[in-house]
């Protein structure tokens, strides 16, 4: 009995390497089992079938791996500025899918904040001292709850061509404008002045007018003037000049000389 026993498991060994129907191999080791006279032998199982390997989901996602590991999105500077007065003002926009929210500082009569976004249209509004509004002189529109928001169109600017940006340059200076002058001995020999030529432009050596005296030079303030042998008196003339604000004072005291 054992020798058929083992005869029986060859068939079936023998109908599953040979790549035969499956059927076959199951019922050739049931029958043997329905005829078998001992009842302490366990029924033969049937084989299990070999399930094909399947690569496909593992292309796709590493596919899906590959699409976001991809590089980020450039990020451009977007200027966003509320007209609507109040004090505490934030923002909130569709750049983050309305998740938070961002402190807008005041900048003179408006305020202003500056946002890192990507290309595209966004969607925003501003919240002044709790209460969500928009600007009505922007571009806005109506969301499908009734809500109206602001639009704002972010794109990199790029020049359509250089020849353009280039009208706007100043043309080059010509080359009849540049020289080569080596200065002589006599520029190099001479004494410098011993003082500078703009202090002699004070208000005292000015001739004044009906409408008043011309504006002193930013030079010439803060310094002490004197004047000796002023006309044929025996005076001596001291002046100060004092910027405070846009105004300009100048002191002038005249004292006799004495012998």
């Amino acid at each position: 009995m054992g020798n058929v026993s083992g005869r029986a498991e060859d068939l079936v060994d023998a109908d599953i390497d040979d790549g035969n129907n499956m059927r076959r191999a199951s019922s050739s080791s049931a029958g043997y089992v329905r005829g078998g006279g001992s009842s302490s032998s366990p029924p033969a199982s049937p084989p299990r079938p070999h399930s094909p390997r399947m690569f496909v989901p593992q292309i796709l996602m590493n596919q899906q791996q590959e699409d976001s590991d991809g590089p980020p999105q450039k990020k451009i500077p977007t200027l966003l500025t509320c007209t609507l007065g109040g004090r505490n003002i934030y923002v909130e926009g569709s750049w983050d899918n309305w998740t938070s929210k961002k402190l807008v500082e005041k900048s003179g009569k408006d305020h202003t904040i500056l946002l890192m976004l990507s290309s595209g249209v966004h969607r925003y509004r501003f919240i002044v001292d709790g209460e969500r509004r928009f600007i009505p002189d922007l571009p806005c529109e109506t969301d499908n709850v009734g809500q109206i928001l602001n639009l704002v169109d972010v794109h990199d600017f790029v020049p359509d061509s250089v020849e353009s940006v280039s009208e706007l340059m100043a043309p080059p200076s010509p080359d009849s404008s540049y020289g080569f002058h080596v200065p002589g001995e006599k520029e190099f020999s001479k004494e410098p002045p011993q003082l500078p030529a703009q202090l002699y432009l004070g208000v005292l050596n000015s001739r004044s007018t009906e409408e008043g005296c011309a504006r002193p030079r930013h030079v010439v303030l803060d310094h002490l003037y004197i004047e000796k042998g002023w006309g044929a008196h025996p005076l001596v003339a001291l002046s100060y000049t004092h910027r405070f604000r846009s105004k300009y004072v100048t002191c002038v005291l005249y004292k006799a000389i004495e012998r």
